[in-house]
């Protein structure tokens, strides 16, 4: 089973990486053309990103939750009580929403200028609707699933050492947001709900804080 289990940590750890930095571009190259792609990558990648990235979290959190089966392990204790004691979990969602608010502000205010707000603006209104809905909802139950439930959970299990499994699926989890400013926001993201869900192991409040964080964040950013 450590074998078994090491394989499929590196497949949910790599192909969401390669996924989105060679699949997601070459993708949306054959939707608009070559021409149109390489004049604006970045605006073009946000077009169409958001519906295949959606598709990929889905996928990832599938496979994540076929390997737990096959591993015997119990999928409601990855993912943790909320009925028990509600107030804490209501607790999780809000404190974390505060300081991931917290860090997109400093992290923007220190890059200002090199983040994603002025193409989110340039974006056809739908597709930032669907990006502060449920593309937002999508990532925020998926991408914890995955990379906290999954990935973070197996590392314990194969390092023996939290803090070790906490930094690297936090460091593969920003590599999965590009090799751009963002993805110092979301290691230090990953970093943050790795440490709230070692300590709690509440993934449900994690996923609903998540989710409300990117609705927030990218109407904030729309708006202002």
């Amino acid at each position: 089973m450590p074998r078994t289990m090491r394989s499929h940590v590196l497949v949910l750890s790599i192909i969401p990486i390669i996924f989105n930095a060679i699949l997601t571009p070459a993708i949306v190259m054959i939707l608009v053309g070559f021409r149109e792609f390489a004049g604006k990558p970045v605006y073009y990648i946000f077009l169409y990103g958001p519906y295949l990235w959606s598709i990929y979290d889905v996928a990832f959190a599938y496979l994540a939750y076929i390997f737990l089966k096959s591993e015997g392990e119990d999928v409601r204790g990855i993912l943790g009580g909320v009925r028990d004691k509600p107030l804490p979990s209501i607790l999780i969602a809000i404190g974390l929403i505060a300081i991931s608010m917290t860090l997109s502000y400093t992290l923007s205010t220190m890059f200002r200028g090199n983040g994603d707000g002025n193409i989110l603006k340039m974006l056809p209104p739908f597709t930032t609707l669907y990006l502060a809905t449920i593309g937002s909802m999508i990532a925020g139950i998926c991408e914890e699933f995955t990379w906290r439930g999954y990935i973070l959970t197996r590392l314990e299990k194969i390092t023996g050492k939290t803090v070790m499994a906490i930094l690297i699926q936090a460091t593969l989890f920003g590599l999965y947001h590009g090799f751009t400013i963002n993805a110092i926001y979301t290691t230090i993201f990953g970093i943050i709900t790795g440490t709230i869900y070692t300590k709690t192991r509440r993934l449900i409040p994690i996923m609903m804080g998540h989710w409300l964080n990117n609705t927030i964040g990218f109407t904030i950013t729309y708006l202002t």
